[in-house]
Formats: C-alpha cells, sequence, structure tokens
C-alpha cells in the first residue's frame, strides 16, 4: 500500500459508508488524514442515531457536503437542519427530506434563501408542503429536479407557480388527486425542451389530458398511476416521444393490443415497458414488441384473471428481445411452457424472472429451467426462488443431441429435450 498514490486510495474509501471510514480513521494519523478528505464526505446520510449535536461537528469540519439525506427516526430537531442549509447552503445541491414532519414555511424560506446550488428536492409524502411552500421555492434558481409525491395539499396552481419560473428536468407528482390538465399544459408551455422525466396519478386525467404529454420532445421517462380512465386515445399519441426509453402504466385496464403495437412500432428506444392489469391486451401486442422493441431490457406485465397473454405471445418476445434482463409476469393464467426457450436462449442477458400467480407453470419445469440457467433469479408462483432440483442435478452432463438422455424411463428425468428446444 505505500506504493499506492493517496489519490487512489482516496478513491478506494470513497466506495465505504460513513461508518467504515470513521473506523479507518482509527488506525493512525495519516488514515486519519485520508478519511478525513473533504471529497470522502460530500454525501451526508443521517439515521436513527443522529443529533444535531453529531450534524454540528460533521458540517464544522466538512462545511462542502453537495448531498444530504434526512431520515425520519433521526433525533435531528428544526434548528438542526435550518443550520446545516445556512452553513452549507452554496455547496448543497440534491436534499432528500422525504416525511419530514419538521418542514414548516421558514424553514424552506431558508432553504429558498441559503440553498443557491440545490437542483434536486425531495419532499415526498409532506403533509407540511403546499402551494405556499411551492411558491416559495420557485426561488432556488438552479432548482432542475422536484418530488412531491402524495403531497395531499399541492395542487395546480402551485406547481403553476413554480413551472413558470423554473424549467424543470424531472417533476414527480404521482398520488396528487389535484393536479390534473392546467399541470400538463403548464408542462408542455414552460417545460417542452427541458423535461425529461415525469411521474403523474392518472385518476383524475383524461384521454385529451395524457395526448397532450405527447408535446413533450425531451422525455425519456413516464409513469402514470390509475390509468382506469384512460384508453388506446390517449396513449396513442404518446408514440410522438421519439426519445422516450421508460414507459410505466399502471392499471392500464382500457388498453388493448392495438395500442400496445403502435407504441412498439414507434417507439424505437423504449427499454422499461411497465403494462399494469392490462386485460385487454393479447399476443397480437406482445409479438408487436418482440418485433420492434429490439432493445428492451425490462418487461413487466399483470393480469387479473384473465387468458389473453399466452405462451404464443411471450415466446415471441423471449425471441425478438435478445437485450431482456428482467421479465415480470404476474397472474398470467394462459402462460403454460413458454419458460422452455429459456435455456435455448441462456447466453443472453435475461438476470431476473418472476412468475408471480402463474399458476399453470409446472414446478418441475421451473425447477429444471433453474437447472439449465443458474445465474437467472427465478420466482414462483407464490414468489419463491426457485431451487434446482435433486432429480435434475445431473442433466448439465447429459449429451443435447440424444433426447434419451432426458427422458424420464432412460436418462436424468428432467422431461426437457434440448435437442428439440435447439431447432425451435
Amino acid at each position: 500500500m505505500e506504493l499506492v498514490p493517496d489519490e487512489v486510495k482516496i478513491q478506494i474509501l470513497s466506495y465505504l459508508p460513513l461508518s467504515d471510514l470513521c473506523q479507518v480513521a482509527l488506525l493512525s494519523r495519516y488514515w486519519q488524514w485520508l478519511a478525513l478528505d473533504h471529497s470522502l464526505w460530500k454525501y451526508l446520510p443521517t439515521n436513527w442515531r443522529t443529533t444535531d449535536d453529531m450534524l454540528y461537528k460533521i458540517i464544522e469540519r466538512h462545511p462542502y457536503i453537495t448531498h444530504f439525506d434526512y431520515d425520519r427516526d433521526s433525533k435531528i430537531t428544526e434548528m438542526g437542519l435550518s443550520r446545516i442549509f445556512v452553513q452549507c447552503g452554496r455547496t448543497l445541491t440534491h436534499i432528500n427530506l422525504v416525511c419530514c414532519d419538521l418542514l414548516s414555511s421558514d424553514l424552506v424560506s431558508i432553504m429558498a434563501e441559503h440553498c443557491v446550488s440545490l437542483s434536486h428536492l425531495d419532499v415526498d409524502s409532506n403533509p407540511c408542503v403546499d402551494d405556499v411552500t411551492l411558491c416559495q421555492l420557485a426561488a432556488c434558481q438552479n432548482l432542475l429536479s422536484l418530488s412531491v409525491a402524495n403531497c395531499d395539499r399541492v395542487t395546480d396552481g402551485g406547481l403553476e407557480m413554480l413551472i413558470c419560473q423554473r424549467p424543470l428536468r424531472k417533476l414527480n407528482a404521482s398520488y396528487l388527486l389535484d393536479v390534473r390538465l392546467r399541470t400538463i399544459e403548464n408542462l408542455v408551455t414552460f417545460c417542452s425542451q427541458s423535461l425529461h422525466t415525469l411521474y403523474l396519478d392518472g385518476g383524475n386525467l383524461r384521454d385529451d389530458d395524457v395526448a397532450k404529454i405527447g408535446q413533450l420532445p425531451a422525455l425519456r421517462l413516464l409513469e402514470i398511476q390509475y390509468c382506469d380512465e384512460i384508453s388506446d386515445a390517449g396513449v396513442v399519441p404518446l408514440s410522438q416521444l421519439s426519445n422516450l426509453s421508460a414507459l410505466r402504466l399502471y392499471r392500464s385496464f382500457n388498453l388493448t393490443s392495438a395500442c400496445v403495437s403502435e407504441l412498439a412500432v414507434r417507439l424505437h428506444s423504449l427499454v422499461n415497458l411497465v403494462l399494469s392489469d392490462c386485460s385487454e391486451v393479447d399476443d397480437r401486442g406482445l409479438m408487436s414488441i418482440g418485433r420492434h422493441c429490439a432493445n428492451l431490457e425490462d418487461l413487466v406485465l399483470t393480469q387479473s384473471y384473465c387468458h389473453t397473454l399466452t405462451d404464443v405471445g411471450l415466446c415471441a418476445v423471449l425471441l425478438g428481445c435478445s437485450r431482456l434482463q428482467h421479465l415480470v409476469l404476474k397472474g398470467l393464467k394462459g402462460v403454460r411452457t413458454f419458460i422452455t426457450l429459456i435455456p435455448v436462449l441462456q447466453k443472453r442477458r435475461l438476470k431476473y424472472l418472476h412468475l408471480g400467480g402463474c399458476q399453470n407453470i409446472p414446478v418441475a419445469l421451473l425447477e429444471t429451467v433453474a437447472a439449465f440457467c443458474p445465474d437467472i433469479q427465478i420466482y414462483g408462483h407464490y414468489a419463491n426462488r426457485v431451487k434446482r432440483s435433486d432429480f435434475v442435478r445431473d442433466c448439465l452432463s447429459c449429451d443435447p443431441s440424444d433426447s434419451t438422455d432426458h427422458d424420464s424411463d432412460y436418462g436424468c428425468g428432467c422431461g426437457l429435450n434440448t435437442n428439440y428446444l435447439s431447432k425451435v
């Protein structure tokens, strides 16, 4: 270690949590000098042990903190928060105040006045955040990302005051029932070239409202909760978002295969796709995904008591989406044997397979696939990790060219004919 430059040692120490850095500092004066380097103390998390006194000592020694993460179980008071905003305000860029009951109008004023470099603010699930709070945050000239999910007192009026003055890049307005068409129109007017991430609650949105989101050309991630009243007419215009890489639609009861096919044909950059409760989507939609979404890495499909999605569509996805890493299927009653293709495609990137609620897939078949593909995390009907079965442990040594090796009477008994699968 003596030949290793100090810069390299500091880089190695940067991967340690702060608690371990404190232990390293006790080794010697030299290691204390390395462990207390300012570059290692830019991120300040808190936990249930953190008090105001501890916070004061840290920020006095390391005043150049850039990230502050508040823990609701900590013993920090409003005075402690105000002090870190004042002393580290010039360098703080990321502040996380999720479920912070201490947040008040006075504290927000202090943060807006002193945190001149603030660019990312998260105040989710905070009952104190309202439209007045957003008007105060408009004074933060460098604010680019704002998360106000589950803040019930936030309405279109407060978001309008903020959006008109600050062209946001990211907005999380999930679980906000009072955010409607007015906010979307303001985003289109003031943030059309900057906004790349948007989370919305679709409970009060209609097709015309969602269709306007298609006028945000820079958007790369779109997530809408509670799409109960949204149909193809509102979602199809989203195919104009050529840069969209992640689309997540929850409770999408009214979406059809025609809508999914239109999205698959035009959204060539799609990497992440979530369709929750897509009871009207059938194999035709999945075949379009397999044919056109070559870059898809994550696919989540859930259905409730529905058989419209079968092995045919999922086989098309496995064959067409060569970059698929995560596949989550929940409640698909029509799925039975598509996983027999996975051993043929095990050289691909698939890492995670979740089959919760897919009751018709035999457990023995899951165990066989798990034996052939040990690198893939497979979870079965009851969300339990599928393990290799004892009776297929010797299957990997079978001759793939001889089907009798996998026959229950003459071979290992796994019942999987790899020679047949290779032809498929």
